[in-house]
């Protein structure tokens, strides 16, 4: 076929565009997807910075429909904002007041699809993903992702880590539940509410959890979870001689575990081997001097032992640390009074000033805020226990006095005390 010039001149025309046509689509495919995403990036920012008035003022409408609970239009208000491009500047509180809408219109999945929306832009915002987990309650799977998204954004948060142990319980997720648990008890291992919650998982399951933790123990004592996990279920079950035998062995791994030495002393306090627990305790004291509990600890065991002595010794040690709660005062007051009991035959001057001592320690454990013992401040009044004053006075000895109105506790019993007791 032969072409003439007009011909030609169109072809060659029609060539030269085709070539620069190809070549921008090859220069266009060239680009990274880096620079066209900002390419879309400036569009949406230009787009955005042109409506952002209209938006506002869409978002105040929304609000108003809001509050007359007109959900629908506030919705519309919304959706508005989305179609303008306005998304990233409100974000929050946009989706979730839209799923506050949805929610009240009983259009649930409307209300999570927002939320799911709104965690594109705000991924860790708790009340979002609460939402999440609120709105998705008939649908487990989604409830589970959402507390589980919250307790990985808040670890160690036990209140979280329990709602989604409840929700692997209901789904029959045993085994991650008790994973969970167990690390709530690394938290908090006095959670009574951990413990029973791992043993009906264990139910659930048809296992008897003492046999798994014996076998866990048994493969592995130097862990001290394991040890502490079997010998305080041996404990509930009030197995006390086994948990002795389990905890002892536990300590020889782990000299230092307290949650393992408190347990053993309470083992042994519960089959009456008050020398051992006492033992115990002080061991743990000695790694922990400034732990008033502890010391009170100490000192009922020897004021029960009958040993007053070392338990007056430990109960002025914890009067001295914080807190001032009363506690301890309330514990060298138990001391001065189960003194005066173990040594009065017929009551006279000694036996009240040691009384009068408890008596003391008693009213100022209420001023710190220990009520416990107001029934022994009355017992000590109504039975004229106390110093009363001048009468009591004049019964004292030249020995007695330690100063200007001032005596102490003399004879058999009551020599070694150095308190004294000023009468006015």
């Amino acid at each position: 076929m032969r072409l003439n010039k007009n011909g030609l001149l169109i072809f060659g025309i029609s060539l030269i565009l085709g070539i620069i046509f190809l070549s921008n689509c090859t220069i266009q495919d060239q680009r990274s997807p880096e620079e066209l995403a900002a390419i879309q990036r400036a569009k949406r920012d230009s787009l955005r910075k042109a409506n952002y008035n209209r938006c506002l003022f869409k978002m105040s409408n929304a609000d108003q429909y809001k509050i007359q609970e007109n959900w629908s239009m506030a919705i519309q208000n919304y959706k508005e904002v989305l179609e303008l491009g306005c998304v990233e500047d409100f974000a929050d509180p946009l989706f979730k007041d839209m799923a506050h809408c949805y929610f009240r219109l009983n259009m649930t999945d409307s209300a999570s699809w927002a939320i799911e929306e709104g965690l594109i832009y705000n991924p860790t915002n708790l009340h979002m993903l609460q939402l999440k987990a609120y709105y998705n309650r008939g649908n487990l799977e989604k409830n589970i992702e959402a507390w589980n998204q919250i307790v990985t954004l808040y670890p160690g948060n036990t209140e979280y880590m329990f709602e989604l142990a409840d929700l692997y319980f209901n789904s029959g997720r045993y085994d991650e539940q008790i994973t969970l648990l167990e690390q709530i008890l690394e938290i908090d291992p006095e959670n009574r509410k951990a413990e029973l919650s791992i043993i009906a998982a264990y139910e659930a399951k048809g296992v008897d959890p003492i046999q798994l933790y014996a076998k866990n123990f048994e493969l592995d004592k130097t862990n001290p979870q394991y040890g502490y996990q079997y010998a305080k279920r041996l404990v509930d079950t009030g197995d006390y001689r086994t948990a002795i035998v389990v905890l002892e062995e536990s300590l020889k791994f782990n000299l230092t575990n307290r949650n393992l030495a408190d347990l053993l002393a309470k083992s042994y306090e519960n089959t009456g081997q008050m020398d051992l627990a006492v033992k115990t305790y002080e061991e743990l004291s000695k790694r922990n001097p400034s732990d008033n509990e502890l010391l009170i600890k100490i000192s009922g065991l020897y004021r029960e032992m009958g040993q007053f002595r070392k338990a007056l010794e430990y109960a002025e040690q914890a009067v001295s640390l914080p807190p001032h709660n009363g506690r301890a005062l309330a514990e060298r007051g138990e001391v001065y009074l189960s003194i005066a009991q173990a040594n009065t035959i017929t009551l006279n001057l000694n036996d009240k000033l040691v009384y009068h001592m408890a008596y003391e320690d008693f009213k100022n454990a209420v001023a710190q805020g220990n009520g416990t013992v107001r029934t022994k401040i009355s017992f000590l009044e109504r039975n004229e226990l106390i110093i009363m004053g001048q009468r009591d006075y004049f019964l004292a000895t030249e020995a007695n006095k330690a100063g200007p109105n001032e005596f102490k506790p003399i004879g058999e019993g009551y020599s070694w005390i150095t308190r004294t007791i000023k009468i006015q």
